[in-house]
């Protein structure tokens, strides 16, 4: 592992907490519950004490900032097509955020449910691939402008 991924890899633990926890506490409130619980209840039951859940998902979502992260640097090879980095990061995050998932106990291993999360995955990334093209076309226009500015 080069020093940019690891790098990169380490960055991502932090932001994988912080969003980890964020969600959590989001449907902790939102599903009226007194407690906090870091993950569904079937996950928190499979431990003897609600802290090993927390300690468990706090490591699972550290996994998952660093599976992001580092797979961002795919966008970073310049001599592949756009195409082929949006495929590949789509696989790979698609590869490693689904059995982190299943282990966070997000949702049951069942055809129904993982076809559900599949199509949700999909329309998520999706959207995060549409803001980011437009995103890159407006920093596009602007330095071109700026290019114009100068060259006149």
């Amino acid at each position: 592992m080069n020093r940019k991924m690891l790098k990169t890899a380490i960055s991502g633990i932090p932001i994988g907490i912080t969003i980890g926890l964020l969600i959590s506490l989001f449907f902790s409130y939102a599903y009226g519950l007194e407690n906090y619980f870091p993950s569904a209840p079937r996950f928190i039951e499979s431990f003897e004490r609600p802290l090993n859940a927390l300690a468990i998902s706090i490591i699972l979502w550290a996994l998952i900032g660093i599976l992001f992260s580092v797979s961002s640097l795919i966008f970073e090879k310049e001599n592949w097509s756009i195409t082929r980095q949006t495929i590949t990061h789509f696989l790979v995050t698609f590869g490693g955020f689904t059995p982190l998932a299943i282990l966070s106990g997000w949702f049951p291993l069942q055809w129904g449910v993982f076809f559900f999360f599949t199509i949700i995955f999909i329309i998520i990334y999706i959207i995060m691939w549409l803001v980011s093209m437009i995103s890159a076309r407006r920093d596009i226009e602007k330095i071109n402008r700026n290019l114009k500015k100068r060259s006149s």
